[in-house]
């Protein structure tokens, strides 16, 4: 069984947060392994041989590798489970892919200070001062007004089931008799550390926590960044968002309240920021619509609408990291851990830049000048029409459901992948992506519904033998 840790940071979505946290969970399948076709011919023999020959020195030597089609349409069935392909097939432009080796690596000073003096205008980073406002909690006398009487409004509309909300106002009133009218302020030294931690040890996790507010044009911005890398905890993060809350993606196609937002402009804003920063190694590789989370003082997590962002991996060779809404945190029973994929999300609303959050960098080496075997794209094509049905039908029969996969776009490009229980290093390799959208009837249901996300992969195989890959596992 998988249990798949998502972790919400809604560490300092308000001074609030201090009171209140939220967490949840998602259904994944099971892994499948199929055993690849032998490469069709000599034909496949002598492609192989010239990559490594290093002759496959053409703009279009992916493309003939694989021989795929620009389009590639199939149906099939079995019992109440059709998959329906109607879909382009994308090879990236490059003469081929070439071997990585990739480890964790931790955020360092010069990684803090390129996005400070882009995104916050170089700002001095700053706290309140928790021990001088300990009375208070931490709060300043209106920011307590403002949370009786929004719990005043909330008690009112509950009416005769109000009284919880008794206790928590009485909790803000015994703080409010302690409030300070402005907030005492200290500085935060901007510096980063990294002490190498121990499984499950905690002494160390402050010191590798750097936590503050940077104020830009008014607007005090949150600054996480958690170093925080163990061999059984890989989730490390950059965060800085603005007061209207923490943004991530909608998951949703369809425009989640964004309309007063310039997609084209903010796409070049975002791409802008990227140049500036430095980070001439990252591609935009996806983007979608955004809404924001936050928490009231009744410890329920809000949804706002509004939110449009922009994905950015890596860039090897001229070809991208493939983006995926999977963020490779499931775990299987015996390991240790999980090992998140890399990447750099960049949000905005309507007011402007809203956050950006950079999760698990990696340090990569390359291992080999010389270009890996590619299978032709036939034998991919086959192996996703025999082990498709195999990889989740035995879920659905379970659930009695007639269910429907459409795929919509199939893509060629990089993952990171590693072996089972071993979240230290991992490689680069190519992969097929066969993105799409799952439609499902259970029982008398009189309308099917369908789950249809911007980057859902339904299913991920191996470029180089064939073998299906778990995204979610990350091998």
């Amino acid at each position: 069984m998988k249990v798949k840790k998502i972790v919400v940071l809604l560490a300092a979505v308000s001074m609030l947060s201090v009171l209140f946290t939220g967490c949840g969970n998602s259904r994944q399948s099971e892994e499948e392994i199929v055993v690849p076709k032998e490469v069709a011919g000599s034909a496949g023999m002598e492609n192989q041989d010239s990559q490594k020959e290093g002759e496959t020195a053409s703009v279009d030597g992916i493309a003939q590798m694989v021989q795929a089609p620009d389009h590639y349409t199939w149906e099939g069935v079995s019992g109440n489970y059709q998959i329906s392909v109607d879909a382009p097939v994308i090879i990236p432009e490059a003469e081929g892919f070439k071997s990585y080796k990739v480890t964790s690596a931790v955020f360092t000073q010069e990684d803090y200070d390129k996005v400070n003096r882009v995104l916050l205008n170089g700002g001095v980073l700053w706290s309140r001062d928790h021990e001088a406002m300990e009375a208070s909690n931490g709060f300043i006398a209106s920011e307590i007004d403002a949370a009786i009487e929004r719990l005043e409004k909330a008690k009112k509309a509950k009416g005769n089931n109000a009284a919880d909300y008794d206790e928590k106002i009485a909790q803000f009133q015994r703080l409010r008799e302690s409030a300070p009218e402005e907030p005492v302020l200290v500085d935060v030294p901007a510096v980063v550390s990294y002490q190498k931690r121990e499984d499950d040890e905690e002494a160390n996790a402050d010191d590798n926590l750097l936590y503050g507010n940077v104020t830009v044009n008014g607007e005090d911005y949150t600054v996480i960044l958690d170093n925080n890398l163990r061999d059984d905890w890989r989730w490390i993060y950059f965060d800085i968002k603005s007061p209207r809350g923490s943004y991530y993606p909608a998951g949703s196609t369809v425009e989640a309240g964004g309309e007063k937002i310039s997609v084209e402009d903010v796409r070049q804003q975002a791409q802008q920021m990227m140049t500036d920063m430095g980070f001439t190694d990252f591609d935009l590789a996806g983007e979608e619509y955004f809404c924001s989370l936050s928490m009231n003082e009744e410890s329920e997590v809000l949804t706002a609408t509004g939110g449009y962002g922009f994905h950015f991996t890596r860039c090897l060779d001229g070809i991208p990291v493939t983006h995926t809404e999977s963020e490779g945190t499931t775990v299987e029973d015996g390991d240790i851990s999980s090992w998140p994929y890399e990447r750099i999300d960049i949000a905005f609303d309507q007011d402007g830049f809203a956050e950006f959050r950079w999760t698990d960098p990696y340090h990569l080496e390359k291992t080999s000048d010389e270009y890996v075997f590619l299978l032709p794209f036939a034998d991919i094509q086959n192996v996703f029409e025999e082990m498709m049905f195999k990889k989740t039908e035995d879920f659905w029969d379970e659930v009695q459901a007639e269910v429907t996969l459409q795929v919509n776009e199939v893509r060629l490009g990089y993952m990171r992948v590693m072996e089972k229980g071993n979240v230290m290093e991992g490689t680069m390799i190519p992969v097929w992506d066969f993105f799409g959208s799952e439609t499902f009837r259970y029982g008398d249901m009189e309308e099917a519904l369908t789950e249809e996300r911007p980057y859902e992969c339904l299913l991920t195989i191996n470029a180089m033998d064939g073998t299906i890959i778990d995204r979610d596992l990350g091998y």
